[in-house]
């Protein structure tokens, strides 16, 4: 048998198990779609950010904040009084994680808006976006 008869079986299956190893290391490498930081502009026009990371068993946690609360209040000129904030655990099912987290409107003195506000977000794979319970989107 002569060297090129040899060399083609050998170099397809290097070239086959080479493709099957990059396969399986990108899929276990893909990256959560929802870990990350993400903006959106409110309802009442204040700017928001979402910062998403992992928890322990499956779960994330969330810093939320918004520069200018409405739920926070608006002075005699109609500009908002404060930003907003909230920590919390999101519980994933499917393409959605959601939690109760208190909401603290950050003037001074801070003070607790309310204690089990509700915050949902569904990913939207083909917009690589999440939308918030209100149809709010969030992008990166």
């Amino acid at each position: 048998m002569n060297k090129t008869k040899r060399w083609i079986p050998l170099s397809a299956t290097a070239l086959s198990l080479l493709v099957t190893a990059m396969l399986v290391i990108g899929a276990a490498a893909a990256p959560d779609p929802f870990k990350g930081t993400w903006h959106s502009i409110d309802t009442d026009g204040s700017n928001q950010t979402l910062h998403i990371g992992g928890g322990p068993g499956g779960s994330y946690h969330m810093v939320y904040y918004d520069d200018g609360a409405s739920v926070c209040g608006f002075d005699a000129n109609g500009d908002f009084l404060a930003a907003a904030s909230a920590v919390g655990r999101l519980g994933p099912l499917g393409n959605t994680i959601s939690t109760l987290a208190p909401v603290y409107c950050l003037a001074s003195p801070r003070y607790l808006y309310d204690l089990d506000a509700y915050f949902e977000y569904t990913y939207q794979a083909g917009t690589d976006t999440l939308v918030d319970q209100w149809g709010t989107v969030w992008s990166h």
